[in-house]
């Protein structure tokens, strides 16, 4: 158990198939998990008692932290099917007859064989929990070995969609930054429109008022902020898609705002691709566990 990485990114999507042999038996176990907001275990089996049966949910509970898990764990004979007679049952019948009126002295096959329960069948012998723990545990890491691949895959997609994020909010600074004289002019032509009667100090004060309000830097320091943060999280052996969606939340409300104080279409094309990129990776973080 010590080889789980029990907090690595891990994909909440996988189905994982095993089988053991054991004595005359044969173990089988299926797995399938996909995604779900919290931890949700159906777990069928046509063997397990109530405390094996409780000790595996509590196995998945301290390895898995959301996710639907369907789980099929049943037990065959390899061995064909025996059965023996009732003995008991045979007695008691016999007993009957000779206390009552009717002439009969010998039962024969045909005179039992219709007779319910009068065939047991031989039981299987029972499997120790250790056998059936140990089994399942290593079916389960299968499983957990399976969701950290496809986590990798999404941690790289991840990286890859921050980078282009990053190289866009380079671009959109850099067009906001040469489009400030230009924001100026238009202002101030807005003013002049209108009629605005007042000193030329006033119409400096309105000019900077409305340079102010139209200001990204805060905005884009926010962004730049929750993209280290989001890098953080992903580098973390305590990675959660929950923590990550949280992020992406507050990166997509930065760039709303952004895109709503911008005007030229260049700055809203670069900032509009950054949104594009994190409306992605929300769609990819409602995979990660």
């Amino acid at each position: 158990l010590n080889k789980y990485n029990i907090h690595m990114l891990k994909s909440m999507t996988a189905y994982v198939s095993a089988v053991h042999n054991h004595k005359d038996f044969l173990i089988s176990c299926d797995i399938k998990s996909v995604n779900g907001k919290t931890l949700d275990i159906n777990l069928k089996s046509n063997f397990l008692k109530a405390n094996t049966e409780l000790a595996i949910r509590n196995l998945i509970s301290s390895r898995v932290h959301r996710g639907t898990l369907e789980i099929s764990l049943n037990l065959e004979s390899n061995q064909q099917t025996t059965f023996q007679l009732n003995k008991k049952l045979v007695k008691e019948i016999q007993k009957e007859l000779n206390n009552s009126i009717l002439d009969i002295k010998e039962l024969s096959f045909s005179d039992l064989k219709d007779i319910p329960d009068i065939f047991l069948e031989n039981k299987s012998p029972n499997i120790s929990e250790k056998v059936i723990k140990d089994f399942f545990k290593k079916t389960l890491k299968e499983l957990i070995d399976s969701k950290e691949l496809e986590g990798k895959k999404i941690k790289k997609a991840f990286n890859e969609r921050i980078i282009k994020i990053n190289k866009q909010i380079v671009l959109l600074s850099q067009k906001i930054k040469n489009n400030n004289p230009k924001r100026k002019r238009n202002i101030l032509k807005k003013l002049k429109l209108v009629c605005f009667d007042a000193s030329d100090d006033s119409i400096s004060n309105e000019i900077m008022s409305q340079t102010i309000r139209s200001d990204t830097s805060e905005e884009i320091d926010r962004l730049n902020f929750h993209i280290s943060s989001l890098l953080d999280e992903l580098k973390s052996k305590k990675a959660k898609g929950k923590k990550i969606d949280f992020i992406l939340l507050e990166m997509l409300r930065e760039i709303n705002t952004t895109l709503a104080k911008v005007a030229f279409s260049e700055e809203k094309k670069h900032g509009l691709n950054v949104k594009l990129l994190i409306e992605e990776m929300r769609e990819q973080v409602c995979n990660v566990e």
